[in-house]
């Protein structure tokens, strides 16, 4: 039998030990995974280590918020640029002085250059300021009356014509707006073809674009891109048309009397009851605009329907599949002339042995 103090000792033995191991558990649970203070020490350090990390996180998100917010305020800036210059150069189109109209003129072509949503506004506008500086008179001109464009006019037609083409049509190839200068005197005009890098004649761009009821006579259009373009009831006697495109072009009841159309391209364009009398479209009228490439005209299924091509000149012209009803081919020249699967019903002035083809 144990003494009473004997049993004393024991417990206090007993609660010290049952103390120390509990101390020991609390040690063990400081930390994750029951790490010892050691431990703590080592993900203090990695802690540590790792703030440069987040601050330079947090320093390229910020970066990259500026760089949106700066050149979200850069197009803010340049558009505000843009209308600025756009305001100048409308005040210097309606000024007296003609040098200073010119150079609102160029600062038009200039935005059209630098921005390409401004440029159906410009081309509106340019249009717009040749219809109201040279319309064609509603009393008819003076008879034996010489005249040529404005310098300002002819400056605005040069322009148009240097303007990218690839902005005004859509993947479907239909245009999205168009230049419109119809009814719009530029008889005589000559513009200054300049050249591109291969050295070849650079074209004016009037891609369906009206010229509507427009007097043309006597102008200077060679090189031309009239793909499309209306040019109905237009007055082009006389007109050079050398090498110029004027595919899918409409030119009903358009005065077309001794034009030189040598090396125009009129594939599939309507003509009907157009005036082509002493026209010229034969190869004889290769110049040195035509020079070195095939200069016959190409009257591919054009529709010539009661055409007056009396006396023409349409040696080497191509006329395949053209549609020639009730045309007067009276004193045409139609020496070398395709004319396989022409339409010849009502035609008048074809030679019997040409009806069944090419002569």
């Amino acid at each position: 039998m144990i003494e009473p103090s004997a049993a004393a000792q024991l417990r206090r033995i007993a609660r010290r030990r049952a103390a120390r191991d509990h101390r020991r558990l609390r040690s063990r649970s400081i930390g994750p995974a029951g790490d010892s203070g050691i431990s703590r020490l080592t993900w203090v350090a990695l802690g540590a280590s790792m703030l440069p990390g987040l601050a330079a996180l947090v320093a390229l998100l910020f970066t990259w918020m500026s760089v949106g917010q700066t050149n979200k305020d850069l197009q803010i800036s340049e558009q505000g640029q843009i209308t600025t210059r756009f305001n100048a150069a409308m005040t210097n189109l309606g000024s007296a002085s003609l040098d200073v109209r010119l150079g609102g003129i160029y600062a038009l072509q200039r935005i059209m250059q630098d921005s390409s949503r401004d440029q159906f506004t410009v081309v509106s506008v340019l249009s717009a300021f040749v219809r109201r500086h040279a319309p064609v008179p509603v009393s008819g001109f003076k008879p034996a009356e010489e005249y040529r464009p404005p310098t300002d006019v002819a400056a605005v037609v040069t322009v148009l014509g240097n303007r990218s083409a690839d902005r005004e049509v859509a993947q479907d190839g239909k245009p999205l707006y168009r230049a419109d200068l119809s009814s719009v005197d530029l008889r005589g005009l000559e513009r200054e073809v300049g050249l591109t890098e291969s050295g070849m004649p650079r074209r004016s761009n009037f891609r369906f674009a009206f010229f509507t009821g427009a007097d043309l006579r006597d102008a200077g259009l060679e090189n031309f891109d009239l793909s499309g373009a209306s040019l109905d009831d237009a007055n082009m006697s006389g007109v050079k048309l050398l090498n110029a495109d004027l595919r899918h072009a409409f030119l009903g009841g358009a005065n077309l009397t001794s034009a030189r159309l040598g090396g125009v391209d009129m594939a599939d364009a309507e003509l009907v009851g157009a005036n082509l009398h002493n026209a010229h479209l034969s190869r004889a009228e290769e110049t040195k605009e035509t020079s070195g490439a095939d200069s016959s005209a190409n009257l591919t299924r054009a529709d010539l329907t009661d055409a007056d091509l009396t006396g023409a000149d349409l040696r080497g012209a191509n006329l395949t599949h053209a549609d020639l009803s009730n045309a007067d081919l009276t004193g045409a020249k139609l020496s070398g002339a395709k004319l396989s699967g022409a339409i010849l019903e009502g035609a008048r002035g074809v030679p019997p042995h040409t009806r069944g083809g090419s002569p």
